[in-house]
């Protein structure tokens, strides 16, 4: 199960991101609860816990490019 705190740090870095590339649609559209909600789902799927922020944050990166269709990084 994920914490509170690797979904606050996935959402302070949408919103520190905001104007970089799509990170809008997370910072406009996702709360604390549904970014945990998606990490724990992934835990889930995956059986590999996220142990970092920066994995959580990943995760949404390769989340948002995959729906966007872009291959920029």
């Amino acid at each position: 199960m994920v914490s509170m705190g690797m979904a606050q740090a996935v959402y302070q870095h949408a919103h520190d991101f905001y104007d970089t590339g799509s990170w809008y649609v997370v910072a406009e559209c996702w709360d604390l609860l549904a970014i945990a909600e998606e990490l724990d789902r992934q835990e889930e799927i995956t059986a590999i816990p996220f142990e970092l922020d920066t994995a959580a944050i990943a995760h949404f990166h390769q989340m948002i490019h995959r729906r966007s269709g872009s291959t920029r990084h």
